[in-house]
C-alpha cells in the first residue's frame, strides 16, 4: 500500500507517519523502481500501536522502547513496559491530585462572588486573585 493508504486506514496523516519514519520509530519501508514508499500491514500495526501509545501521551522515546518489543520481545526489556505505564499512573494520580486542588481554589474564588457588588466597582473574585494563598 503507498503512505495515503496507510494514513488513511490508520487515520494519521502522510506527515505523521514520514515524522516516525524520520524519528526510527516506524522503519523505512521498501520503495518501487519509481520511488513511491510501498507499505504492508505490519506498518498499520505499528502506525496503529503507534497512535494507541500517543493517544496515552506515551513520549517518543518510550515508544521506541515499546515498538522495540513488538515483534521480538525481551524479558529483561518487557518490565521496561510495565515501569513506562506505571509512571504515567503515578504522573496522572498527581495532575488529578493539582486539578482537584485548583477547582477547589475556584470554587472557593465563585463562591464569594456576587454579581450586585458589581455596580459599587467591587469584584470578590480580583479580590480574592489579590491574595494568593
Amino acid at each position: 500500500m503507498r503512505i495515503s493508504e496507510l494514513a488513511n486506514l490508520s487515520g494519521c496523516t502522510v506527515e505523521t507517519i514520514r515524522f516516525y519514519e524520520a524519528k526510527g520509530i516506524l522503519p523505512k519501508p521498501a520503495r518501487t523502481s519509481s520511488n513511491y514508499r510501498i507499505y504492508n500491514d505490519k506498518h498499520l500495526e505499528q502506525v496503529t500501536f503507534i497512535r494507541h501509545c500517543r493517544a496515552l501521551d506515551i513520549s517518543l522515546e518510550e515508544i521506541r522502547l515499546l515498538v522495540s518489543q513488538l515483534y521480538s520481545p525481551k524479558s529483561e526489556e518487557l518490565s521496561k513496559a510495565h515501569n513506562i505505564i506505571e509512571n504515567h499512573l503515578t504522573a496522572i494520580d498527581q495532575k488529578i491530585e493539582e486539578l482537584l486542588k485548583l477547582k477547589q481554589q475556584l470554587e472557593k474564588l465563585h463562591a464569594h462572588c456576587h454579581h450586585d457588588d458589581h455596580e459599587n466597582g467591587k469584584c470578590a473574585v480580583i479580590e480574592g486573585l489579590k491574595q494568593p494563598e
